[in-house]
């Protein structure tokens, strides 16, 4: 039953990533400028609403799935692992927000331009796969 709920979890942390990430990236999806290389793949603006359509889905099929992979993780870590940091394992939340953190790092560098988008993003991929997963797996 432990590991139905770990992946249940990590599931449901990540489709709320994904969600909501959708809120601070949806944006970008239809404000890409004219000159990018896949906008003029599809000039047509109806066929470039459903090129986003389908990032859009991907990328919220793909942070469930990542979700679920963690989870699995947290089940592995969770054995051995102690309270702290508010999370019943500590170990296996400052892993995820040293990994997110890193990630956010280089994403900034990458694209100085949307810095304020990848800490939103990286705020909110901490609190859910870093305190909501493992709170909603012991609980």
């Amino acid at each position: 039953m432990e590991t139905v709920a770990a992946l249940f979890s990590g599931f449901v942390a990540g489709a709320a990533v994904g969600v909501l990430g959708l809120g601070v990236f949806g944006s970008l999806l239809v404000t890409v400028p004219t000159t990018n290389w896949l906008r003029q793949q599809f000039p047509d603006p109806s066929n470039w609403v459903m090129v986003s359509l389908g990032a859009a889905l991907v990328a919220q099929a793909g942070c469930a799935v990542l979700g679920m992979l963690l989870g699995v993780l947290f089940l592995s870590v969770a054995d051995g692992g102690s309270t702290g940091l508010g999370s019943p394992s500590w170990q296996f939340t400052s892993g995820i927000v040293i990994c997110v953190g890193l990630l956010a790092v280089g994403a900034i560098v990458w694209q100085r331009a949307l810095w304020r988008r990848f800490v939103a993003i990286s705020l909110l991929a901490a609190g859910c796969f870093g305190w909501m997963l493992p709170h909603l797996a012991s609980g």
